[in-house]
């Protein structure tokens, strides 16, 4: 199974409540929330009388809302609402959503959500919509190998390699090969922070032990410094 790359930024926490009727549906959405550093659960409901009526009193950025629940439905409370916040529906049915989708809802998960990959790409889109212009710097991005997202830390990233149609990504504790071209990669990390010295190499700005005309060096690798990219590379580097 090819890898995949979630870059992950800091931002202030992205409130939330969970309308949802079923305890263990609850549960497993109060873990992937967890799970989400940017996420801050405000509330717990098991139906969407006692939703609506917090709302009338409180704000929340985003809503994991249930179609299907007792009394008042998922879509009656959308129409209910006066002023909707961000929403995610996770339902057991596909049928709805159409309906749905007509009170421009973030997105739409299928139960059982066991993909963490799939919820964090959802809570990604809300968090794009809701602070857009927000300062952030980036931590640390998600590795995501099958089911299992891998957290890696920027910091911890020495240099990253072309590999044929993968790229190497190189910490001291392990290399992550991941499916895809340099381009993309360098798109997905801070400019401030990462350079491209070589067609075949991005490195670490703050992992650079020397420079020589033709190479640098980061620990024990010797890292080729292609002519087009030297005079960037200099600009970059603060010299004495």
């Amino acid at each position: 199974m090819q890898n995949t790359l979630f870059l992950i930024k800091r931002r202030d926490p992205m409130t939330c409540i969970i309308v949802e009727d079923d305890p263990l549906a609850q549960e497993v959405l109060q873990g992937l929330i967890e799970r989400t550093a940017f996420l801050q659960l405000q509330s717990v409901f098991g139906n969407a009388q006692e939703a609506v009526t917090w709302l009338a009193q409180h704000q929340t950025d985003l809503i994991f809302l249930d179609m299907e629940l007792p009394g008042l439905s998922g879509l009656d409370m959308l129409r209910a609402l006066p002023k909707q916040p961000q929403v995610i529906v996770v339902s057991s049915q596909e049928k709805y959503a159409v309906d749905a989708f007509d009170f421009e809802v973030a997105a739409y998960l299928l139960k059982p959500v066991t993909d963490y990959a799939r919820f964090l790409k959802a809570v990604l889109k809300v968090q794009a919509k809701l602070r857009p212009d927000a300062i952030a710097s980036v931590d640390h991005l998600f590795i995501k190998n099958d089911s299992l997202l891998t957290q890696v830390p920027l910091d911890e990233i020495l240099w990253v390699e072309a590999f044929g149609d993968y790229v190497k990504i190189n910490t001291p504790a392990k290399t992550h090969t991941v499916y895809g071209t340099m381009k993309a990669v360098e798109d997905k990390l801070p400019t401030d922070r990462f350079v491209r010295v070589h067609r075949s190499y991005l490195v670490n700005l703050k992992k650079i032990a020397n420079i020589t005309t033709n190479n640098l060096q980061i620990d024990k690798k010797i890292i080729p410094i292609g002519t087009s990219y030297r005079e960037a590379l200099m600009k970059r580097i603060q010299q004495l």
